[in-house]
């Protein structure tokens, strides 16, 4: 078990590592050759085409984005964490605004152990070499957008380009698959909106497996949402008169409230979760930016996107095309590509989603297991007991309808007036009865097959 400390360089050395007591204390070059920045190198060249300068802020929050991410993928759980989950992360980076990013240290420690259930300490000590080109940033957009390739950016891009929007999408993948997925759609896109074909920016990110001392490989990846956010902010920092970044996610995956007592705490993820989406907006208050991190779908069910899509119709034929499932690469386990699993809890709310808004006999997407039958009696198996955990929760908020607005606050902290609260607390309800109201129909549906 090892306690990590990363700080960031940007003197001319190489990557050195010494264990201290039980202290990994690592060097890491940021902007040499095989530094870390080396990694948005590309990224600089696309953006000063398109006269989009990067402020000094904005290079400070992806070098911090960047230095997360090697530590969370590259620190394993199960080796350097006494509970096989809580690490212990110190990061120290140097940046330009000394002054206000200390000031929001604390808060970036908040939201990283919110974030990923581990215990992180981020300090920052004087950037004095300069990053940021001096000259006149003058593009800007109608929106700026993150985009996944999952079918919630998939239904807020076409929402804008239906609006004739001039819209940047902000992207990130670690795996082919995802970056297949978003190569695909914008094909789509291209094809559909030959008139106003979005802006797209990608960020590759994926470290060696020994890039850090007895680190090995991290699958849990919780960090990956503050790098892409990370990386929308910097885009930001270089355009015109853009401030706000859309997050487009529904509001029943955004809160994620844990499906039964099982999934708790550092077990559910929180990567778009409201409390988390607050923080990130105090810390750019704090650092003194004038952006803000909105999502503007909070309030809608996933099938409550798709039934108000602005082109049902283009996303019909666009969905297959997006990526939705947990972990596509286990079709494997069935001698299949990879491809939706069906039965995970990202699947089995974009099939209800589907079923909502097109019923499920119109739904292309192709998943590993599609009976909901075949699912159900693999209740004691990993095939099945997700479905299980959703059954669980949809007959506890049946039988007391009241409790979703306690159930609510299991998957965080929540801040707000009622209004707000009572948003909330409705939308997880629709989302289960949208799930329920799929598995339902599906067995339905399924027995009257096998009658016929």
């Amino acid at each position: 078990m090892s306690k990590y400390k990363l700080i960031g360089s940007y003197d001319d050395i190489d990557i050195s590592m010494e264990k201290v007591e039980n202290t990994v204390v690592a060097q890491i070059p940021l902007k040499n050759e095989g530094g870390l920045l080396i990694y948005i190198e590309n990224i600089l060249n696309d953006l000063r085409k398109k006269e989009i300068y990067p402020t000094e802020d904005g290079f400070d929050i992806i070098a911090l984005a960047i230095l997360i991410y090697l530590a969370d993928t590259r620190i394993s759980r199960s080796n350097h964490a006494e509970d096989s989950w809580t690490r212990e992360i110190a990061i120290e980076l140097p940046v330009f605004n000394l002054n206000t990013w200390k000031s929001a240290k604390k808060l970036f420690s908040q939201m990283l152990n919110f974030l990923t259930g581990d215990r992180w300490k981020i300090d920052f000590v004087k950037r004095e070499n300069v990053l940021a080109e001096s000259k006149e940033r003058k593009t800007s957009y109608d929106a700026v957008s993150l985009f996944s390739g999952g079918m919630d950016s998939l239904i807020g891009t076409i929402n804008h380009l239906e609006q004739n929007h001039n819209i940047a999408l902000v992207s990130h993948a670690g795996d082919g698959y995802t970056k297949e997925a978003q190569k695909a759609l914008l094909a789509e896109f291209k094809n559909k909106y030959p008139n106003i074909m979005p802006t797209y920016f990608n960020l590759w990110l994926s470290f060696g497996k020994d890039m850090l001392l007895d680190g090995d490989i991290e699958n849990s990846t919780r960090s990956r949402s503050f790098l892409f956010i990370s990386f929308g902010i910097f885009i930001l920092s270089g355009l015109k008169d853009n401030n706000v970044l859309q997050v487009p996610e529904n509001g029943l995956i955004a809160l994620n409230v844990p499906l039964d007592n099982l999934r708790v705490g550092s077990h559910s993820t929180r990567t778009t979760h409201p409390f988390y989406m607050n923080l990130w907006n105090k810390v750019l208050l704090s650092l003194e930016l004038p952006y803000s991190i909105v999502n503007p779908y909070w309030n809608k069910t996933k099938g409550e996107m798709a039934d108000e899509c602005m082109n049902k119709d283009i996303l019909l034929e666009t969905i297959q095309k997006s990526t939705s499932c947990s972990s596509p690469q286990k079709a494997r386990w069935f001698g299949l590509p990879s491809q939706h699993c069906g039965y995970c809890v990202p699947c089995l709310i974009r099939r209800a989603a589907m079923h909502k808004s097109y019923k499920f006999e119109n739904d292309p997407t192709t998943y590993s297991v599609n009976s909901v039958k075949e699912i159900i009696n693999a209740h004691s198996k990993r095939k099945g007991e997700q479905l299980r955990s959703f059954q669980i929760a949809i007959n506890r908020i049946k039988d007391n309808p009241d409790l979703k607005n306690i159930l609510i606050y299991k998957g965080g902290r929540l801040d707000g007036d009622e209004e707000y609260i009572d948003q909330l607390s409705n939308v997880y309800y629709r989302g289960l009865m949208e799930v329920d109201n799929f598995i339902s129909e599906y067995l339905k549906y399924e027995e009257h097959k096998t009658d016929r």
